[in-house]
This record gives C-alpha cells, structure tokens and sequence, in this order.
C-alpha cells in the first residue's frame, strides 16, 4: 500500500498563488489521524484535529480519527455494543476506542490502520495528550513501517515522564519518533531547528503553524457591557484576559504578581477551561494559582468564565481591553491560544520569543515583555492603558498576522507536502 504520489511544479506553485490546492491535488486519500484528545475533550491538539479534519475533507479527502474513549459524547449510547461504533461527523469518521495509550495500543492502532486500508497516517504528537508516562506511541512510527505512509505532527518537542530517572531515554523517545516517521511537521522554527540538529532532513520536515482553536465571533456593543457586568467590571476598570489551559510554562503566576502591584481598577479574566482533559501537571498549577490569589488578596479582582462555546469566548476576548499571555518559555506560533488572540484582532502583551519570529513583532504585531519579569508587565499594563490608540494599532496588527493562518492555508500546505513524500 502506499500514498500516491506528485513532483512538485511550477504549475503547483501557480495553483497555490491562486488558493486553489483543488486543481492541484484533485484526488481523494484515506487518511487517519490519530490524537490522544478530541472534542468533546477540552485540549488544544483535540481542537487542532478537528480544524484539520474539516479541511482536509473539504479537499476531497476521506478522514478517518482514531482518539480515546472520553471523546464519545456522554449523551450517546453507553451499551457495550454501541461503544464500539465510530461517530460519522460532516466531515470524518470518528473512532473514540482506546482505553489506553500504552502498549497494547500499539496493536490496536495498526489493526485500525489495516482495516480501515488507510493510505496515510498522520499522528497528532503532544507527550501531555497520550497521559506522557508510556513511551508506546512514540514507537508507532516504527510499528507502522511498511503497512502506511506515517507522518507525525509535533504540537511540541516536551519529553514524555516514562519513569523515574528515566534521563535521555525521555528524549530518546522524541527523536526515536521522528526518525521512524516519513515526514515531520513543525509548528515554529525553534522545534524546526531542534529535529534537524537530531537528524530529521529538510526533505521529510517542514515547518507549518497552527491556526485559532476558536472560531471567531463579532459581539455586539451591548453584547460586551453585559459580559463586563457579568464580572463585575464597570466601563472605567480596566479588564486583562487571559486565555487557554493553565500549566507552569504560560507565566499566570507572573500576571497575578503584577495584577497584585496596579490600581484596584485592573481587573483580570481566566477565559475559557482551566486544566484540560489530558495534562494532569494542570491540576496541581492551578491550586498553586488559587492559593497565590488569595495570598495576594485578589479574590474581588480575578475572574473565571469556565469552559464556554466559542461565541462566549469571542465575546469576552473582546471584552478584555487587552491580553495578557506572558509564557514563561517566549511567545510561540505553536500556541493555538495565542493564535486565536491574533485571529481576533485585540491588543496583546506577550513575552518575548527565544527564537526570531518576524510575525511578531514588538510595537506593530504585540507588546512584548521579558518572561518571569512582573515588573515589565505592570510597566506595559500602564502603557497601553493610558494609549488608546497604540492598542487600536497592536489590534489591527494582530488581525494583519492572524489572516497568515487561516486554516485553508495551514491544511493546504500539509495536504501537499503529504503529496511530496517519497
């Protein structure tokens, strides 16, 4: 079995000028995607998957998922029998059927994959979303040699636990995982830069961003006061957000510390779920989060939305005078929360990235600040609010970024460089 194959062309590059990846691909696939997270499961690579599913089925693909169990709606069937059907959607076949992600699923998967006679194979990789204490999918490019054309998508490059002391056996497993596969894609230039100093050639990798996990949504005038209200934010507060799952590398822990230091007029605003469905390291972050909160005496002035449909997320981004991402490892396109920030246009403070990223950039794209650093972050927090028209401008340069990312753009380019896999 193997994954039909086309040179790439001028006549390629002329249909990608003019968006039209139809004229160019103009056959239809089968294809698995594989994801340890998928709705309704709170998780960025979940709604990463389902993003590219959609799209991938608009260009005339036959899109088979493979996820765990807790992907099956609670609303459906809980009788034996009905646990073992997939869930036809619009746009794939969803197979919510593995209990767990250790070694036994290493069969599973690729008696999945022969069944379902799939074509290609592209493995949605984030140690956090396969409960990071087996290294077994990280073999499953090994296992799958010579049934299916594999290519993995690493939404990070962070080590799996596996055990103990398990030293360079943590990063053993990622590179292992990359070299067994036959293509790679990336989502920033930092994890580009890393794989191809363990090995991976510039032919089987490429470098492909992520797109908003939130469908955008204009509120009305009226739809925002009621939001703010809702808080209990007057029209002269002034409202951080902050948005996405809370772990240790996004830098809350330093937005409170500053939240604590400006006026009693700044408020702030947890949008969205709070730890996710995979990443168990979340729980514990946030009880450290809620005791820094009442240490601070910021009860009165944090806010939580919980996890809310897009529409609500939309509403209360544009809510917020401005975002606040301070991730402790740099700003970094692989961010789908950052992604939707951008994607809907609102002024953002983040932190400065580790490696150069010309999307972003200081004063035209976002403010950006030094991780770890409160002090910078009160000193940009009095900026902006004091300017409205740079935050206009911050604004209109985030939508400028955002329409670089659109999902037909990011899925068109990773249908063609599946096309150009040997």
């Amino acid at each position: 079995m193997s994954y039909p194959r086309r040179r790439v062309s001028r006549s390629m590059d002329s249909c990608l000028r003019r968006n039209d990846l139809h004229s160019y691909i103009g056959l239809s696939v089968k294809i698995g995607l594989i994801t340890g997270e998928f709705p309704p499961m709170q998780g960025g690579v979940g709604a990463f998957t389902q993003e590219v599913a959609r799209e991938l089925a608009r260009l005339g693909h036959d899109v088979h998922i493979l996820t765990d169990r807790a992907a099956r709606p609670q609303n459906q069937d809980r009788r034996v029998r009905a646990l073992t059907q997939p869930i036809v959607l619009p746009f794939a076949t969803v197979y919510p059927f593995v209990r767990s992600w250790r070694w036994p699923a290493l069969a599973q998967i690729a008696d999945w994959v022969i069944r379902q006679r799939l074509e290609l194979v592209n493995i949605q990789y984030q140690a956090a979303a396969y409960d990071m204490r087996s290294p077994a999918i990280n073999l499953l490019p090994w296992r799958l040699r010579g049934v299916t054309k594999r290519v993995v998508t690493f939404h990070d490059l962070r080590v799996p636990y596996l055990f103990p002391k398990a030293g360079r056996l943590r990063q053993t497993a990622v590179t292992f995982m990359a070299q067994q596969a036959d293509g790679v894609i990336v989502t920033n230039h930092a994890d580009y830069q890393a794989l191809r100093g363990a090995g991976i050639t510039a032919d089987r990798l490429r470098q492909i961003p992520i797109g908003s996990n939130i469908a955008a949504y204009t509120p009305t005038a009226q739809e925002i006061a009621a939001a703010r209200a809702a808080l209990g934010v007057t029209p002269a507060d002034c409202l951080l957000g902050y948005f996405g799952f809370l772990n240790e590398s996004k830098g809350a822990d330093t937005l409170l510390e500053a939240l604590a230091q400006v006026d009693a007029q700044t408020h702030l605003v947890f949008i969205g779920g709070q730890t996710g469905s995979s990443d168990a390291t979340n729980q514990a972050f946030l009880a450290q989060l809620r005791g820094q909160i009442a240490a601070l005496g910021l009860n009165e002035r944090v806010h939580w939305t919980g996890f809310v449909p897009d529409e609500r997320v939309s509403t209360f981004l544009h809510a917020a005078d401005m975002a606040v991402m301070p991730y402790r490892d740099g700003v970094s396109l692989r961010r789908g929360t950052l992604m939707a920030v951008l994607a809907h246009g609102r002024t953002l403070i983040t932190t400065t990235p580790t490696t150069p990223t010309p999307e972003l950039a200081h004063g035209e794209h976002a403010w950006l600040v030094p991780p770890d650093d409160a002090t910078a972050l009160i000193a940009a927090i009095h900026a902006l609010r004091a300017d409205e028209p740079l935050r206009r401008r911050l604004g209109h340069g985030a939508a400028q970024v955002a329409a670089l990312f659109t999902w037909e753009k990011i899925v068109g380019e990773t249908a063609v460089f599946f096309t150009e896999l040997s």
